[in-house]
């Protein structure tokens, strides 16, 4: 009976591990995405910059944000003294809380913007404005890695 039950335990041990190291649990650590973009806009433009991010970027973030999909606040930054490269003026950081949320968001967007400012055409509308104002744009796509175990 003893010697059985020391099987068990040890076959439950073996799967348990297999299951574990088979899943991605050391992926499962990664899945938060974070966007950073960034913009260069020229000093004559960073108001209206501004203006058009707080009044049609800003609320269609947030939108996302009640649908789960985003982990925190939606960031803004500017640079307090300007390095030489890579220049940006300012970087909005999204923390998706995965890479499925990342897939809906890019679902969803249109119909959420609409949802929101119903006489325009989605979210392509509103980055045609900015980017008219806009110098230069990228975005990056990174992963934070947790340091604590």
């Amino acid at each position: 009976m003893k010697g059985s039950i020391t099987v068990i335990f040890s076959a439950l041990v073996i799967a348990l591990f297999f299951f574990k190291s088979g899943s991605s649990a050391e992926e499962d650590k990664y899945q938060t995405v974070i966007e950073e973009s960034f913009y260069v806009v020229s000093p004559e433009n960073q108001d209206k910059f501004l203006e058009i991010y707080k009044e049609k970027v800003y609320p269609f973030w947030s939108e996302i944000n009640k649908m789960g999909l985003i982990d925190g606040d939606i960031k803004m930054y500017s640079q307090r003294i300007h390095t030489l490269d890579p220049k940006w003026t300012y970087k909005s950081v999204v923390r998706f809380k995965n890479y499925e949320a990342i897939d809906t968001w890019l679902q969803k967007r249109d119909e959420v913007y609409i949802r929101l400012f119903p006489n325009t055409g989605g979210y392509k509308d509103v980055s045609k404005e900015i980017s008219v104002i806009t110098e230069e744009h990228w975005d990056e796509l990174i992963r934070e890695i947790p340091l604590r175990q």
